[in-house]
């Protein structure tokens, strides 16, 4: 076996162990709840992921068609998707998101960011901030107490706990409509 041969199986491997990396992110509790309330479709959510992570981990350029080889697909013996689906995807995903980054300009033209009914998102972001941090320094450790586990799974449980509050009909209405609510039960 020659020495570029030896390089490429490398790279494979190094691609095949991030695209895995981004499937087990794609499936962890927190994720899964923050997707299903997103724009973002599972497969949309991959795609970038797997566009934007693979790449600038291995600090080189991926083709398209490479990448498109490791994305999911509903038929679990098949691996990879085509080129073209691949970028549909991106494309749907990118568009998602700036329409997403668009509304949140508009809000904060209309100045509906500074009423306190965004309050509570502002606290679940800086928790799962948090959370992210506690993640990183867990993953420097070669092996995790019970202690460090359950930290983990406590902070985690609080924040889906606090996201699924969030997402309650009543998150985006005024004070004023809350207490009317509240009355009418």
């Amino acid at each position: 076996m020659n020495e570029e041969q030896t390089e490429s199986e490398a790279a494979h491997t190094s691609v095949r162990q991030l695209t895995s990396t981004v499937k087990q992110v794609i499936r962890e509790p927190i994720m899964e709840l923050l997707q299903s309330g997103s724009v973002l479709s599972k497969a949309q959510l991959e795609t970038l992921l797997i566009d934007l992570v693979v790449e600038d981990s291995l600090g080189k350029h991926i083709t398209y068609e490479n990448k498109a080889a490791y994305r999911s697909r509903s038929d679990r013996r098949l691996r990879g998707v085509s080129r073209g689906a691949f970028n549909r995807t991106l494309k749907q995903a990118r568009r998602n998101i700036t329409r997403c980054l668009y509304t949140m300009l508009l809000l904060t033209y209309l100045g509906l960011f500074e009423m306190n009914i965004f309050r509570p998102f502002e606290e679940v972001s800086s928790r799962i901030g948090d959370y992210r941090r506690i993640r990183e320094v867990l993953s420097g450790k070669d092996k995790l107490t019970p202690e460090d586990i359950e930290s983990l799974r406590v902070t985690e449980d609080s924040i889906i706990s606090a996201l699924e509050t969030l997402f309650s009909s009543l998150t985006l209405k005024t004070e004023l409509a809350r207490k009317r609510v509240e009355q009418e039960k």
